[in-house]
């Protein structure tokens, strides 16, 4: 089964069942396709992802994605699902997918590894 992120709307899917909501960007670049190339602002970009592990980096249960080599990343790497910053909510994603803890502990625990963002 595949972990599906459609970048414009910020769904997350388990294959076809909708899992929840989150976002990917900031400000007039949150959830926009034409802004995937802003590194730092821009949601992350379309293609195929390798969900390979987990670390605190950007707190709890933060998801390390590595893009597959086909992907055209516009110059941007590090990309993660972690969660909201706190202090900032509207400022925690720099191209990173923010989604909540217990989503984050579904994909975790599902063991599919393959992330398509759409």
């Amino acid at each position: 089964m595949t972990w599906i992120y459609q970048q414009y709307s910020g769904e997350i899917y388990h294959d076809t069942k909708l899992i929840g909501h989150g976002w990917s960007g900031q400000g007039i670049h949150k959830n926009n396709p034409a802004s995937e190339g802003i590194k730092n602002l821009g949601p992350i970009p379309r293609g195929y992802y390798k969900i390979t592990g987990e670390n605190s980096s950007k707190g709890p249960m933060t998801i390390i994605l590595d893009p597959c080599s086909y992907n055209d990343m516009h110059g941007r790497s590090a990309f993660r699902i972690h969660g909201a910053s706190r202090k900032d909510p509207e400022h925690s994603s720099e191209g990173c997918i923010i989604l909540n803890r217990d989503i984050r502990r579904e994909i975790l625990l599902s063991h599919d590894m393959d992330l398509v963002v759409e």
